[in-house]
């Protein structure tokens, strides 16, 4: 419908309104007030609205007020995620509604999304890195946008590489680095374990069993706290783990899966000397003696209990990773391992292992990643690159 605005602001111009039905309810569907200078502006407008419409998109819901549209969005996703990603989508939600408002999604502007990360980021004082907060925050935002996409937008607001274009490359950090294992550090480690556990109680052989069998294999650390003396497996003449679980120190529950797979996927790992199995059957022995002293038990046939925290027994719960990675941080300084301005932590033995299998001449990634748990994709993007002991090899044959 064209009309002659004859008095108000407008006045003058020509209104352009349409008001299509409902196919399912039979009810007209409100539609944005449109204006044009000219009659003949104004045809082309209400075509343009029309087809619009047709294609699928509907300006109405435009007028939905972000954050709260944003929040129902995250409601939606809650039982298809994992508590701890639904933390991070919250998180979202909690500051989109305290900076943007009351804005409504048709005022969302590139312009605006920008001016909210500078904000941000100066606010909090917080660097900018593709694994910064700003960047999953933008992420999320970009998520949401894209569903409505060809329905209530015809383009999102928040462009694909956001941070490249809201910041300059000068307000980048580069990221640190996680600290790469030499074979000879393993080893250091490997051997203080071994001799540890010679003359160590069982309350103690925990955490420093758990470091042992991470540097032989880097499984993700919430994969190690849901260890079960029965994913012991002999399998193509080696020994190994075959792992269908994970724990969450967040949730303190284990979430019935491994990352990004579905339940009942199972994967067996790389393999382990005999002699790491034998001290593991022992710990058993020494483990189940322990609970029988103290009238506790072990349903859940976890390896890692925390012997130590008599509570988290009762209630199954594992070694927390805070725990692992202080008694590595103990065995490191025993060891003057120094990683310098690397991060070191349990997480070191994951990527060295997978940095020492990308580059190991002859290696099928594919088996590689699916030892690791990683699709190949992120394998290779992630983990090919130069290991300590090979850089020390091609300088030798540099100046030899």
């Amino acid at each position: 419908m064209i009309t002659k605005v004859k008095n108000g602001k407008h006045v003058g111009k020509w209104k352009v309104r349409i008001q299509p039905v409902d196919k399912v309810t039979g009810k007209r569907i409100s539609f944005p007030v449109k204006y044009a200078d000219s009659k003949k502006e104004a045809v082309k407008l209400e075509r343009k609205l029309w087809a619009e419409y047709e294609d699928g998109f509907n300006l109405s819901d435009g007028n939905a007020v972000f954050a709260d549209a944003f929040q129902k969005y995250v409601n939606r996703r809650a039982k298809t995620i994992s508590p701890v990603t639904l933390k991070a989508w919250q998180e979202s939600a909690n500051d989109f509604k305290a900076y943007f408002r009351q804005a409504k999604i048709n005022k969302i502007t590139t312009s605006l999304v920008s001016s909210y990360a500078h904000d941000y980021v100066n606010e909090h004082k917080l660097t900018v890195s593709k694994s910064s907060i700003i960047a999953k925050r933008l992420i999320h935002m970009r998520n949401f946008f894209k569903t409505l996409e060809g329905k209530t937008i015809k383009e999102n607001p928040i462009p694909e590489g956001a941070l490249k274009l809201f910041f300059k490359q000068s307000d980048f950090s580069v990221p640190k680095e996680w600290y790469i294992l030499s074979s000879d550090e393993l080893k250091q480690i490997r051997d203080l374990i071994i001799k540890d556990l010679d003359h160590s109680s069982v309350m103690n052989w925990g955490s420093k069993l758990a470091i042992l069998i991470e540097s032989y294999t880097g499984m993700r650390v919430c994969e190690l706290q849901a260890l079960k003396f029965s994913n012991i497996t002999f399998e193509d003449s080696v020994w190994t783990f075959r792992i269908n679980n994970s724990w969450s120190d967040y949730t303190k529950s284990f979430t019935g899966a491994l990352k990004a797979r579905p339940k009942g996927y199972s994967r067996s790992l790389l393999p382990l000397p005999k002699e790491v199995i034998a001290l593991l059957k022992r710990y058993q022995d020494k483990q189940k003696a322990f609970l029988k002293d103290h009238a506790l038990d072990n349903p859940l046939d976890l390896v890692f209990m925390n012997l130590h925290d008599y509570k988290a027994v009762a209630n199954s719960q594992p070694i927390k990773q805070k725990s692992l990675n202080a008694m590595l941080k103990v065995i490191c300084k025993r060891l003057n391992i120094q990683s310098g301005d690397k991060q070191l932590s349990m997480y070191s033995f994951r990527h060295t292992i997978c940095t020492n299998l990308a580059n190991t001449p002859g290696m099928s990634y594919p088996w590689a990643a699916e030892k690791m748990g990683h699709s190949l994709q992120m394998f290779m993007n992630t983990y090919v690159g130069v290991d300590p002991d090979m850089n020390k090899q091609m300088n030798k044959l540099w100046v030899s």
